[in-house]
């Protein structure tokens, strides 16, 4: 079985003062194959369309391992071709309700199976966090929430 883990959009403007960008640059010591995606504003349709200015600073909040594979990404998921030959991918990161929540579905929808790692998950605040792990567990399973 190969699998990897997916670290989604941890930039500074998106963290606060969460700890978790920590916790995730040691997490990702425990994986052979890591990507990392980055939210990028410039041409981002969900700047137009959504009354939202986009992040301030958009450079990640942690340094990613030598091994890992980033990328910029400009809408809510993190799928990328070069997943397609995995069959299992752990996401961590921000925010889980939007970016977590809709790379979780298309990686279904790709035969892959996500595996969400809730303690290394969070939203903009609690409730949205909360409520993004309700969806996740109706819509791939509470099987594949860690």
């Amino acid at each position: 079985m190969k699998k990897a883990l997916l670290i989604i959009d941890v930039q500074k403007s998106a963290v606060g003062r969460s700890k978790l960008p920590q916790k995730i640059e040691k997490l990702q010591n425990q994986y052979e194959y890591v990507f990392v995606s980055q939210f990028q504003n410039k041409g981002s349709p969900l700047l137009k369309l959504m009354p939202w200015t986009g992040y301030d600073d958009e450079a990640l909040a942690f340094t990613p391992a030598t091994k890992a594979f980033t990328f910029k990404k400009k809408g809510y998921s993190s799928y990328h071709f070069k997943m397609k030959d995995f069959d299992e991918i752990h996401l961590c990161g921000f925010d889980t309700d939007a970016c977590i929540y809709k790379t979780a579905l298309d990686l279904i929808e790709k035969g892959i199976r996500p595996i969400v790692l809730k303690k290394y998950c969070f939203s903009e605040n609690q409730i949205f966090h909360k409520m993004g792990l309700k969806l996740l567990t109706r819509n791939i399973g509470k099987h594949n929430i860690k």
